[in-house]
């Protein structure tokens, strides 16, 4: 997702809410017409996602309670993003078995999902939304270890991705992000054909290397 800056888009029965896709039906719509409503909602893909980086709950239901992270994207001009309503889906009758009927009932959710302040990217059959990736925030409770190999690859491969961590839950609140500190190196390289960029990653490995051996030798 991050080095390929792009979102996985599911098909409505791959999210958490049982209720995702169902909808209510008046007396023109015979039972028989429910296969042809699944394959129709079936060719439809799903992407979620919240504006509120803050949400306690958001943290503890999608970032294993803290163990994760948060990523921050955007999307690209011209991609279309719904807000979901948490009112009631509307109620369908025959001519509504259609794509486009399909495309309305996915921008609704029941009451108690509101919490989310949801918002979906729908798209026809495509399994990835591409976006540009802005930053992630390591959970509270993520583990050092993980965090900080992840950081060092991301030095590498994305160097101007922002990278944060967010304060440790004690007794006290402290400030609310520990933001990963950027280093400056001065890079020199006695091989003429060799760039300063080959350098400075070179040296990073080494770094990283080094750190987790306690220097020795280094």
């Amino acid at each position: 997702m991050i080095l390929k800056e792009r979102l996985y888009a599911a098909k409505y029965n791959e999210l958490n809410d049982p209720m995702e896709g169902v909808i209510k039906v008046d007396n023109t719509v015979p039972k028989n017409r429910e296969g042809e409503w699944e394959e129709i909602i079936s060719d439809l893909r799903i992407v979620c996602f919240t504006k509120d980086p803050k949400n306690s709950l958001m943290w503890s239901h999608y970032a294993d309670g803290g163990k994760g992270c948060l990523v921050e994207f955007e999307l690209l001009d011209g991609q279309e993003y719904h807000k979901i309503s948490y009112l009631k889906k509307p109620v369908l009758n025959g001519k509504d078995i259609n794509i486009s009927k399909a495309f309305e009932i996915l921008k609704y959710k029941d009451k108690p999902w509101k919490y989310e302040a949801e918002y979906r990217c729908i798209q026809l059959k495509e399994r990835f939304l591409p976006v540009n990736i802005k930053s992630i925030t390591f959970g509270p409770r993520s583990n050092e270890e993980s965090v900080e190999m992840l950081m060092h690859i991301l030095t590498l491969c994305k160097p101007n991705l922002k990278v944060r961590k967010m304060s440790e839950i004690g007794v006290f609140k402290s400030a609310e992000f520990t933001i990963g500190a950027k280093k400056t190196m001065v890079v020199s390289t006695s091989n003429p054909k060799e760039c300063l960029t080959c350098a400075s990653v070179k040296m990073i490995q080494r770094d990283f290397v080094g750190m987790h051996r306690g220097w020795k030798d280094y």
